[in-house]
């Protein structure tokens, strides 16, 4: 074969190659809004988020890395937890609701107390004949040193009608006395000072002697300056010729 049939040869087929690689650029430029294969076209448009207010007319947004003004110095305690806030509370949290506040004791003992004591009672004493029951009452005035402890002077007496006459026994016992209050209701008192027994028969008949006091009650009913109390005594004076002994058993009224 002569070259220049070759060279003809050679020139047709790469026309023909040329052609062949142009129809597929071509057509795709004759569509180009085609999408490709498995293309599900663009997502749906979205609104703004629920509850988006626009802001007003003639908004600007601060300019980025925004901060104070030069020698700006925030409020002592600024971003702080309040004094009365607990730890872990501080500005845009809310506090918590207080503890419940316990409501105060019943009775508060303190200053001065007064009380009177109306019962109850008996004297005894060797080979007294004239000896016996009869009505039986108390008076004590003093101050509280603590809530639960007291001095006070304190007097408490046994009468014993005689006869019909009028005659009658009294027994009388005057202390300085010391009350402690075991508990808010349970309280103890002793005292010591001097013991005075009288036959009232028209004649002063009666002795003086030293005495002691020994007492135990229980309030049972309390207010905020009030108790109400069942106390039982028992009180000895040493009488020449043998002593006499009172016991008491009475309702006490007491104010604090």
């Amino acid at each position: 074969m002569r070259p220049w049939s070759i060279l003809q040869l050679s020139t047709g087929i790469a026309l023909i190659g040329l052609c062949g690689l142009a129809s597929p650029a071509q057509a795709q430029t004759q569509n180009p809004q085609q999408p490709p294969p498995g293309y599900q076209g663009p997502p749906a448009e979205q609104g703004p988020p629920p509850g988006y207010q626009a802001p007003p007319p003639g908004y600007q947004a601060p300019p980025p890395g925004y901060s104070p003004p030069p020698g700006y110095q925030p409020p002592p305690g600024y971003g702080q937890p309040q004094p009365y806030y607990p730890p872990g509370y501080g500005y845009g949290q809310a506090a918590p609701y207080p503890p419940p506040m316990y409501p105060p004791p019943r009775l508060v003992r303190h200053g001065l107390i007064l009380g009177i004591g109306v019962g109850f009672g008996g004297v005894s004493a060797k080979n007294c004949s004239n000896c016996g029951g009869g009505f039986a009452g108390e008076f004590h005035l003093g101050a509280m040193i603590t809530p639960r402890f007291g001095l006070m002077y304190d007097v408490s007496t046994v009468v014993h009608p005689v006869d019909s006459l009028g005659t009658d026994l009294t027994n009388t016992t005057h202390t300085l006395a010391a009350q402690l209050w075991l508990t808010n209701l349970f309280w103890v008192k002793g005292g010591f000072g001097l013991g005075q027994i009288e036959l009232n028969d028209g004649t002063f008949n009666g002795q003086t002697a030293s005495a002691f006091l020994v007492a135990a009650g229980i309030e049972v009913v309390q207010s905020t300056w009030f108790a109400l109390d069942v106390q039982g005594r028992l009180t000895y004076a040493a009488y020449d010729g043998g002593g006499a002994t009172n016991g008491l058993v009475l309702l006490g009224f007491n104010w604090y």
